[in-house]
């Protein structure tokens, strides 16, 4: 399928398994070059060949923590004008709400809400400039089906979709969805 992407610069974060590493060997083999970034970088190297021997599209690495702000910096710096940019991060742990205090809802809003809507403020503006931009944000089914022991993900996941639903429409006049 070509998606007419071919050539362009994409972040995606969290992006050395799961499904950051299926979205950024997705986006190489539509010729795209992908920013990805890990914790790990002997992880983050393993993906990087595999996706590198998969399109045609550049890969570059960042071992950076996408919930850091240091690790968006280095992210942002390396590739500092993304035209697609996919927002992940791995989820809080489940457990019993009762057990939860405000260091875990804090780690949580900021790793699965605030994370993501910085990378976002970061690099919308310039999306638009350019007359175009995708931005992905990776939830969970947890936002439409909440489940009680992953009170932590549900709160914090909901909170970003919210968000990112009251902020779409500008963009969007502007070829950036």
């Amino acid at each position: 399928m070509d998606l007419k992407i071919s050539g362009k610069s994409a972040i995606v974060c969290a992006s050395s398994k799961g499904l950051g590493r299926a979205c950024a060997l997705a986006l190489a083999k539509e010729g795209v070059n992908v920013w990805i970034n890990a914790r790990n970088g002997k992880t983050l190297d393993t993906a990087a060949r595999e996706i590198s021997g998969a399109g045609s599209g550049e890969v570059h690495t960042i071992v950076a923590d996408v919930t850091s702000e240091a690790g968006r910096d280095a992210i942002l710096t390396a590739c500092p004008d993304p035209d697609i940019v996919v927002n992940n991060a791995g989820g809080p742990p489940p457990g019993d709400f009762r057990d939860w205090g405000q260091r875990e809802w804090f780690d949580a809003v900021n790793g699965n809400m605030y994370s993501a809507i910085d990378m976002i403020r970061r690099s919308l503006d310039g999306m638009v400039e350019r007359g175009f931009g995708r931005i992905v944000n990776i939830t969970s089914v947890a936002v439409k089906l909440p489940q009680a022991e992953l009170g932590l993900s549900n709160g914090a996941r909901a909170g970003l979709t919210g968000f990112i639903s009251g902020i779409a429409r500008e963009p969007a006049k502007s070829n950036v969805t």
